[in-house]
C-alpha cells in the first residue's frame, strides 16, 4: 500500500488504471502494467457516470447495436452477440472535452465567485479481441464503461471558500473493466453468452460532508476493486437480428478512506439494454436499443442525501443507429441517444461534483476497410447543452441553495482501428 500511495502522489495528473483477469492483482502488477493500457483523465460522463462508449464502431451508430456486433467490444455490451465476429483485435482512442458552468445560490453558494466555470480535456485508451471456436467465441479486453471528475477553481459553497482553504470544489472517479467472456451458439440459431468482469476504481474529492466539513482525506486517491458478471442473448436471420444484455449490480470494496463521506461502496448498477437491427437493404442496416440503468437501487447514488446518496433515479434511454456501406471499402455511420439526467431540480446543488445532467448525443462517423486485414475508424460526438436550477425542495443542502443551475455540455472525437485475421 506504501508503495501504491507513493506512485500516486508522484502522479502529475495522468490518472492511469487497469483491471486484469486475475484474482490475485497486487500493486506491483498493476505498476508493471499500466504504461501499456488505458489513459484516463477526468471526464464528464455521458449517461449518469456512464460514457456513452469504448468502441468507434459502436459509438459511430450512438452506442446502439445490442443486437448487431461489429467489434471485441461487444464481448462487454452483449457477449452472446460475438458468433457472429471474425478473429480480431480492436483498439481505440477516444477524446472528449466536456463545459461544465455552475452558478451557485442561495444562503450557502458561493456568492464571492458566483459563476463556476470548466472546459477540459481528457483522453482514454480501449482494447480487445474475440477468438471464435468450434461452438460459438472467446473474447475480452480492458474497457472504461464508466467515469466522471470536475476540478472547479473556487468552492461551490461559502463556508470553505472563506474559512475551510478553498475545498469543496474537486472530485474525479475512474472505473476500469477487465473482460473475459464466452459465447455459445446453439443448433436452433440462438447463442447464450456470459461475461467475468473484473474491475478497479479509484476515487478522489474534497466535496462537503454531512459533518459540515470538507473529506479528511482532503483530494487522495482512494482505490477499491470490484467483480461483477453479464449474461446476453442473441439471433439473427438474413436480414433481421434480435439482442439483450443484462449486468446485474457489479459490486465493489467501499472506499475506506473517504467513510467521512461515502456511507455505501461506489457499486455500479444493473443495467439491461434490448434491441434489434434491421436491413433496410443489402447495404443499410438501422439498429435501436433501450437501456435502463438502476441507480436507485445503489446507496451512493440512489440514497437520499441524509443517508450519503445523491438522491439520483434510474435513467431510461433509448438509440438509433444507421449504417451504410456505401462503398466495399467505405461504410458511414451515424445515431441519436437519449436518456433521462439521473439528476433531478430538487438536487442540483448536491449534484455539482458530479454534474451528469446531458441528455443528448448526436453521432456520426466512418470506417474505412484498408485491405482485407487492417481497418480504420474515425467518430464524432455531440452532446447539446442541458441545463437544470435547483428547486430547493430536495432537502436542507436544496433549500439552502436554491436557484443553483449547472449546466454541462460536450463534443468528443474517436479514433480505431481493427486487425482481422
Amino acid at each position: 500500500m506504501n508503495n501504491q500511495k507513493r506512485y500516486t502522489m508522484r502522479n502529475t495528473g495522468l490518472i492511469i488504471a487497469i483491471t486484469i483477469i486475475n484474482c490475485r492483482l497486487s500493486g506491483v502488477v498493476i505498476r508493471s502494467i499500466l504504461g501499456l493500457t488505458a489513459v484516463c483523465l477526468p471526464v464528464f460522463a455521458g449517461e449518469g457516470l456512464f460514457l456513452l462508449g469504448n468502441d468507434a464502431l459502436q459509438l459511430g451508430r450512438a452506442s446502439s447495436g445490442v443486437a448487431s456486433p461489429r467489434s471485441a467490444y461487444w464481448s462487454y455490451m452483449n457477449p452472446a452477440s460475438m458468433v457472429d465476429l471474425e478473429r480480431r483485435l480492436d483498439i481505440n482512442w477516444y477524446s472528449m472535452i466536456g463545459k461544465v458552468v455552475f452558478e451557485p445560490r442561495g444562503v450557502i453558494g458561493n456568492r464571492l465567485n458566483n459563476r463556476l466555470e470548466v472546459t477540459e480535456m481528457s483522453h482514454i485508451v480501449s482494447g480487445g479481441a474475440v477468438w471464435p471456436v468450434k461452438s460459438g467465441a472467446i473474447g475480452g479486453g480492458i474497457f472504461i464503461p464508466s467515469g466522471s471528475g470536475i476540478e472547479y477553481p473556487y468552492a461551490r459553497n461559502i463556508f470553505t471558500r472563506l474559512f475551510q482553504g478553498n475545498r469543496d470544489r474537486r472530485q474525479a472517479y475512474q472505473h476500469i473493466r477487465g473482460v473475459l467472456a464466452y459465447a455459445h451458439e446453439f443448433d436452433n440459431g440462438w447463442a447464450l453468452g456470459l461475461g467475468v468482469h473484473l474491475s478497479l476504481s479509484r476515487f478522489r474529492s474534497d466535496h462537503f460532508t454531512l459533518g459540515m466539513r470538507p473529506a479528511a482525506y482532503n483530494n487522495k486517491w482512494d482505490n477499491a476493486f470490484g467483480a461483477g458478471i453479464s449474461v446476453g442473448v442473441y439471433r439473427s436471420w438474413e436480414r433481421f437480428s434480435v439482442g439483450a444484455n443484462y449486468s446485474p449490480r457489479h459490486w465493489t470494496q467501499s472506499m475506506k478512506k473517504y467513510r467521512d463521506l461515502l456511507y455505501h461502496p461506489m457499486d455500479t448498477p444493473q443495467v439491461v439494454q434490448a434491441g434489434i437491427a434491421y436491413k433496410v437493404s443489402p447495404d443499410i442496416e438501422i439498429a435501436v436499443d433501450y437501456r435502463w440503468m438502476n441507480w436507485q437501487e445503489i446507496g451512493v447514488y440512489g440514497a437520499p442525501i441524509i443517508d450519503g446518496g445523491y438522491n439520483w433515479r434510474d435513467q431510461h434511454g433509448v438509440r438509433v443507429g444507421v449504417e451504410w456501406n456505401v462503398h466495399p471499402r467505405w461504410t458511414l455511420l451515424g445515431g441519436y441517444a437519449y436518456s433521462n439526467s439521473p439528476i433531478t431540480e430538487n438536487n442540483v446543488f448536491t449534484a455539482a461534483l458530479a454534474p451528469a445532467t446531458t441528455e443528448q448525443h448526436f453521432t456520426a462517423g466512418l470506417s474505412h476497410a484498408v485491405n482485407e486485414k487492417h481497418r480504420v475508424h474515425l467518430v464524432g460526438v455531440y452532446a447539446p447543452s442541458k441545463k437544470l436550477r435547483d428547486t430547493g425542495r430536495g432537502g436542507l443542502f436544496s433549500w439552502l441553495a436554491k436557484g443553483s443551475t449547472i449546466n454541462t455540455s460536450g463534443m468528443s472525437a474517436m479514433i480505431g482501428y481493427s486487425f482481422l485475421w
